[in-house]
């Protein structure tokens, strides 16, 4: 009876989980369809920020829900550019709160500069955030199985926790910005917040204290780069 019990639990749970990917994943929950409707009603620099650096073209490192829409994705996309000497794209949402409301659907993200610098990459790596408050993990998704594969691989031996993401958010869908790059796949990194937050100091990834990162974001950082260099 008991074991029973545990086994219901642990279905319950997994449902819980599924559900709550569902909720954040998935667009039917945004308030805007598309960045021209953004654009109609929120103010660039006050509500949002475009950030984009084209350095070498055929390796993109991007954020689009980046800022407080998912805190530290955008640090982890800069980081991985400037030190891999990549191109580098986020759209940040910089509201004093409602950052969600920024959200736009890997999907149906066509901001401008985004669509351009990630049409121009060979290699695509996308950073998201998931909401997982008690474990620190990586979901690895998109259409590039061979890079995602030495990423996982880089990621494991730097003793970071990875596995395949789940359908809901795999990021397989073709018109997914990170499959719009010359190959047609990228990688898209889905990380739960608990390992966001174990990126800052005091695990603080309020917007005040994202300068101060911890080894294991830089550790984070490096893995992913060595996948992308080869190894």
């Amino acid at each position: 009876m008991k074991r029973n019990n545990f086994m219901i639990v642990g279905l319950a749970l997994a449902v819980i989980m599924i559900a709550m990917l569902l909720v954040n994943g998935s667009n039917g929950n945004d308030k805007y369809k598309n960045f021209n409707e953004l654009h109609q009603q929120e103010r660039q620099d006050e509500d949002y920020r475009i950030s984009s650096e084209e350095r070498n073209p055929d390796i993109a490192s991007i954020a689009i829900h980046g800022g407080g829409i998912e805190p530290g994705t955008t640090d982890l996309a800069e980081q991985l550019a400037f030190a891999g000497d990549y191109s580098f794209y986020s759209f940040q949402g910089i509201k004093a709160s409602n950052n969600t409301d920024l959200h736009i659907d890997s999907t149906n993200f066509d901001e401008p500069e985004a669509v351009a610098l990630v049409s121009d990459s060979y290699y695509t790596v996308s950073f998201h955030g998931y909401e997982d408050e008690l474990e620190k993990h990586t979901y690895l998704g998109g259409l590039d199985e061979a890079l995602a594969q030495s990423i996982e691989i880089e990621l494991k031996k730097a003793g970071f926790s990875v596995s395949d993401a789940p359908k809901e958010i795999n990021g397989e869908e073709k018109d997914n910005i990170v499959n719009q790059n010359r190959q047609s796949k990228g990688v898209q990194l889905e990380i739960s917040t608990a390992q966001r937050m174990a990126f800052f100091e005091e695990g603080d990834f309020s917007s005040g204290n994202r300068d101060n990162r911890t080894e294991e974001f830089y550790d984070y950082v490096e893995a992913v780069g060595r996948a992308l260099d080869g190894g």
